[in-house]
């Protein structure tokens, strides 16, 4: 009788269902929360003004969690559970208040309704309310400012002073800003052709390029997209040149616009995520760029598998084998959704290799084959030197050295990558293997082998960024030529030193 008729024992049946329900409640929103991004969370907790100060402190523990992934906070489970319910919504409204992505989406479809006269009275309301508040500085001003050239065209031929007479004076009063904002964009473009055709072809030099695309992206009276477009072709003109460190300052300012409402959507945070993980990739700062890498593909979208690839490599870099292998392979339904070959050949390539340093240089070599039989124009046309790196590693590993011999002279690699190694950020790998395939197969001397290898890497040395590879590729070739490979580092060294 005394166990049956303990307090607590009593009101079991009905404080446990209470209890589950607030576990579920409370890991809904823990779910909801840890999919916010950092950035996110900093500019929720930069707005948010409630008069109660619980709600405050759940802001404070999502932007805490964001930044300590690894050691979170618990939310409190004795908060009411329709405050959670109340902060969620907020934090929903607020997003989707500052994302320039679903104004873009505004933008479009009012603009059809618009040119097609189907224009209802609640969306001329919402036009004339963004005129109040949409200035040159906004990030799809360009776009909104073509909107209501068409709107006025709309309501001039229909006689409707009242509302022509505030979107004309719009138009009048920033239509010095937006022929400022076009004029620039063919410039940006002008700058992404040359920078292009100099990471394609090596035919250009757009250096000069660089003081007007940091103007264009510092200057805060620009429409955002402009200003984002700037930094964007900054990041492709840095890499060319391997300025990791004037890069980090541009990604460093846009850290802290990333904190605002001026760049925000999730697509665009996930590409800079993702860029930012090269950068850190390229500095040899590898637990930062996981870091971002795994931020970079928390949101799956069309430039999922290019970010899944960067991951990856920064994983392999780091020995990270076995949890490279899991995202990939995990991920490989997402490679038949996609419609870019650019992307394709980068996670089938970076696959290749996550197999080969799992021990399973077979599978890669036959996964490398059937792409290549498949997609064989698109990886010439692209990123061709990346897929047979990948390609040629996997046949070696699997000392396939006949084969690898075969590919490399079916498809004049040598040659191919001669014509770009001086110019480029690539690295010598194709004749590297095949010069490590030749003395395998007994049509190399070791001397022979050593002195080109040594050579090529001798060149390497007079490019900081090159360099600073050539010990960590040629790791890869040591378990095929171990004692050889010693030999090539002793020698390096005594270069360096001398």
């Amino acid at each position: 009788m005394g166990a049956q008729m303990n307090g607590s024992h009593l009101f079991l049946p009905y404080f446990q269902p209470k209890i589950r329900f607030m576990r579920l409640k409370l890991a809904t929103f823990s779910d909801f929360a840890n999919q916010l991004y950092p950035h996110e969370a900093d500019y929720l907790a930069s707005i948010q003004n409630f008069s109660k100060g619980i709600n405050s402190q759940i802001i404070n523990t999502i932007k805490f969690n964001s930044h300590n992934p690894q050691k979170p906070r618990i939310f409190d489970p004795t908060i009411d559970k329709r405050t959670y319910s109340y902060v969620k919504s907020w934090i929903v409204q607020s997003l989707d208040k500052a994302d320039v992505d679903k104004f873009f989406e505004w933008l479009a479809y009012t603009e059809k309704q618009v040119i097609l006269d189907s224009i209802t009275p609640d969306e001329e309301k919402e036009i004339l309310s963004f005129i109040k508040t949409i200035g040159p500085s906004q990030y799809f001003f360009l776009r909104f400012y073509e909107l209501l050239q068409y709107f006025r065209d709309y309501l001039l031929i229909r006689l409707r002073n009242r509302i022509y007479k505030p979107v004309n004076d719009y138009l009048q009063k920033h239509e010095a800003a937006y022929h400022h904002g076009m004029a620039i964009n063919i410039q940006l473009n002008q700058a992404a052709e040359e920078i292009i055709r100099q990471h394609e072809t090596l035919d250009a030099e757009p250096i000069h390029y660089s003081d007007f695309l940091k103007t264009t992206f510092s200057n805060p009276n620009l429409d955002g997209y402009t200003r984002y477009r700037a930094a964007v072709r900054l990041t492709f003109l840095y890499y060319n040149y391997r300025e990791f460190e004037n890069l980090r300052v541009v990604y460093d300012e846009l850290d802290t616009l990333f904190k605002t409402d001026v760049f925000y959507s999730k697509r665009i945070l996930a590409n800079y995520y993702s860029n930012r993980a090269m950068m850190h990739s390229k500095l040899n700062e590898l637990g930062l760029a996981e870091q971002y890498g795994h931020l970079s593909i928390r949101q799956k979208n069309s430039d999922y598998l290019f970010y899944l690839a960067n991951l990856c490599g920064v994983l392999l870099r780091s020995g990270k084998y076995e949890k490279a292998l899991k995202l990939m392979s995990s991920s490989i339904p997402e490679l038949k959704k996609t419609s870019s070959f650019y992307n394709k050949i980068g996670f089938a390539s970076f696959y290749t290799r996550t197999l080969v340093f799992n021990k399973m240089a077979k599978n890669a070599v036959s996964y490398a084959s059937t792409f290549l039989d498949a997609y064989k124009k698109e990886i010439f046309e692209t990123r061709w030197h990346l897929f047979f790196s990948a390609y040629l590693q996997a046949l070696l590993n699997a000392e396939n050295y006949s084969r690898l011999l075969s590919v490399a002279k079916r498809y004049n690699l040598l040659a191919l990558e001669k014509k770009i190694i001086d110019k480029t950020v690539y690295m010598p790998l194709l004749l590297w293997y095949n010069e490590v395939a030749l003395y395998m197969e007994g049509q190399q001397s070791k001397e022979k082998l050593v002195e080109t290898i040594l050579s090529s890497a001798r060149m390497l040395l007079q490019n900081k960024y090159k360099a600073g590879r050539i010990y960590e590729l040629l790791e890869n070739l040591s378990d095929s030529i171990p004692s050889e490979v010693a030999v090539i580092r002793q020698k390096l060294c005594e270069v360096q030193n001398n």
